[in-house]
């Protein structure tokens, strides 16, 4: 009678492990994120946020609101407001956006001559 050599069965073992483990975590029993501090959001995800919290207090006007989502992104989230309004700025993106998140941030105190432009209403197209 001729036995397979043990490796064969280790190496067996552990495909079979590692499959199992693989199906268990990505199919059966995912790990799921809910209520995720913003503050711990990949870079490009805080900028979304951020995006998101300007669009909003240019809808309802809640300075309070806005102060309190901006402090959620931790202890830099009003100069990290900034940051994200000049490298809008330079990247010359949407001006809609660009001056909703400038008056943001000259509302909450932060301010760089750079937004000095976006501030003052849009001239009127003749």
């Amino acid at each position: 009678m001729n036995r397979l050599p043990t490796p064969i069965f280790i190496v067996l073992g552990l495909v079979i492990g590692v499959g199992l483990g693989l199906a268990v975590g990505w199919v059966f029993w995912p790990t799921e994120f809910t209520d995720a501090n913003p503050a711990v959001l990949d870079d490009g995800y805080r900028r979304d946020y951020v995006r998101l919290i300007a669009d909003g207090y240019a809808l309802d006007n809640n300075l309070a609101a806005a102060q309190q989502r901006i402090g959620d992104l931790g202890e830099d989230g009003p100069q990290y407001v900034l940051a994200v309004l000049i490298d809008m700025i330079l990247r010359q993106e949407d001006e809609t956006s660009i001056r909703r998140l400038a008056r943001l941030a000259n509302d909450i105190g932060q301010y760089t001559p750079a937004m000095q432009p976006y501030l003052a209403a849009p001239e009127a197209a003749p």
